[in-house]
């Protein structure tokens, strides 16, 4: 088995080896060897993975304000107004992502591998993204802006703006910037001298504003009346999962025209209760829970994506800051009728 290493982005040499091994694990990794690709499969895998943009990138912006029923617990909001008047609060009843088509980067490296005992040639393709936006929020009530507040300190004099601790009714749009990664890939294999998509990663992941500083999500319950499926970050070899690849389409998570699906989070930390949890279909936002549904028609048959995104309270209700949050678009496939 012989292996190539070709870099589009800016993660190369090691360091992308060691990105390929934590985005996917420790899958099928040559023994030793390198394959040097003629200019000829290089640019068959570049065609491949452009021509698939649409389906590796992740996309879940909304066209206008969508209706956001409040969400944060009275307890969370008051004890936030009482610690800390020195900062405005807002309540919101909707808000919409927009993401920047000019500043957004796909960049992608590959690893090439031919498996001489199997002759089969593959690449595993790594896709990073870099999104940048703005978060649209209209609030209906605020906390008034009430007088400056001086601190003094032995070191130096601090001057506060200090909030009111109740709220009054306003109409005023809040923005916050959006800085994202997102991480996906998939697998192209050659035929008869040709590169073709093989499998898609079982979920993107978006992190904003960085892996390192983006909430973890860790699974989702997608439930179709019958059966409960639970989508893992780590998946087991029963369950689906986003650090995972799949055969395109047959391997997908499948849903029918006509079915319902019903998207719960899964909390492993009792903190996990102190996010907003909501998932995007085709643009439309819905929360997550018992009574919220997505009906796939007709014109939804195919490959679609399911967005399951998880933010801060904290993101809903302080001015200032930025998007905090991470989601995964998940992969499913419909098809055209009861089976």
């Amino acid at each position: 088995m012989r292996i190539s290493v070709i870099s589009r982005s800016l993660v190369v040499g090691i360091g992308f080896l060691l990105a390929v091994v934590l985005i996917w694990g420790c899958g099928r990794m040559p023994s030793s060897g390198f394959w040097e690709p003629a200019a000829a499969d290089s640019a068959g895998i570049d065609t491949v993975v452009k021509a698939n943009k649409e389906l590796l990138m992740l996309d879940f912006a909304e066209s206008g304000f969508q209706f956001l029923k409040w969400v944060v617990p009275e307890t969370i909001i008051k004890k936030a107004l009482r610690d800390n008047p020195f900062r405005q609060r807002f309540q919101c009843d909707s808000l919409q992502h927009i993401f920047s088509v000019s500043g957004r980067q796909f960049t992608y490296s590959f690893v090439a591998i031919v498996d001489t005992a199997g002759k089969e040639t593959t690449a595993t393709v790594t896709i990073i993204e870099s999104i940048p936006g703005t978060l649209r929020l209209h609030a209906l009530k605020y906390t008034r802006f009430l007088f400056d507040s001086t601190i003094i300190t032995p070191s130096e004099t601090l001057r506060l703006k200090y909030y009111d601790s109740v709220f009054t009714d306003t109409s005023m749009i809040v923005e916050k910037p959006i800085t994202s990664v997102v991480t996906g890939g998939c697998v192209l294999r050659k035929e008869n001298g040709d590169w073709k998509l093989w499998k898609i990663a079982g979920g993107q992941r978006f992190f904003a504003p960085n892996p390192e500083d983006a909430p973890s999500l860790y699974a989702v319950d997608i439930n179709n009346g019958d059966t409960t499926i639970r989508y893992l970050l780590w998946p087991d070899t029963t369950q689906f999962g986003v650090k995972r690849l799949y055969g395109h389409p047959e391997e997908l998570l499948k849903a029918n025209s006509g079915e319902s699906l019903w998207v719960n989070p899964v909390h492993f930390y009792t903190t996990d209760a102190n996010f907003f949890y909501f998932y995007i279909f085709k643009g439309r936002r819905y929360l997550m829970g018992d009574t919220a549904k997505i009906r796939f028609g007709l014109p939804d048959t195919g490959f679609q994506r399911l967005y399951a995104v998880k933010v801060p309270y904290e993101v809903l209700y302080d001015a200032g800051g930025e998007l905090n949050a991470a989601a995964w678009g998940i992969p499913i496939y419909v098809k055209g009728g009861k089976q």
